[in-house]
């Protein structure tokens, strides 16, 4: 009887090695199929303002007029989208200032938001005017491109991920 004693249970843990092994086998082949997973269908690079214009440029075809056209509108648009933010975030970070006080006045708020909004407005004018002249500079077959693209993918004068805030 003492002879088979050692051969259950070196068995046994033989068994359990084996049970182990595979257990890491697994657990390391299912590690390297996700990592691999994630690789292959990693969610897009964000791009900047800057980069989707100059990618929109690129899918257009411009001709060297054109090209200087929307390096003009691009510029423009810049500029504009930074005085918007400089003229509505102080709006609307006194806005909130003021609705985290105890006894916020309610007219106040309202008017520092309108304030924004009509300064958005403003902005959303002047740039609808500003693409309305670039689009005149364009062939119809890429302005119907253009504004594909433009609907497509967000804007390039949207705020991105860190300007949530100024909503």
């Amino acid at each position: 009887m003492m002879l088979v004693e050692p051969l259950v249970h070196g068995g046994a843990r033989q068994y359990w090695w084996k049970a182990l092994l595979a257990l890491s086998l697994a657990l390391n082949l299912f590690f390297m199929i996700g990592a691999l997973w994630i690789r292959v269908h990693a969610p897009a690079p964000v791009l900047t303002p800057e980069d989707r214009l100059a990618q929109m440029a690129s899918e257009l075809h411009l001709d060297p007029w054109q090209q200087k056209a929307f390096a003009h509108y691009s510029q423009t648009i810049r500029q504009s989208l930074q005085a918007m933010h400089k003229a509505t975030q102080p709006l609307i970070a006194s806005a909130w200032s003021e609705v985290g006080k105890p006894g916020a006045d309610e007219a106040k708020i309202m008017q520092l938001f309108d304030h924004a909004a009509a300064e958005r407005r403003i902005f959303v004018h002047d740039l609808t005017t500003t693409t309305l002249s670039f689009l005149a500079t364009l062939s119809p077959a890429q302005r119907a491109q253009f504004v594909e693209l433009a609907r497509q993918h967000p804007r390039p004068w949207s705020p991105g991920p860190g300007h949530a805030a100024a909503h």
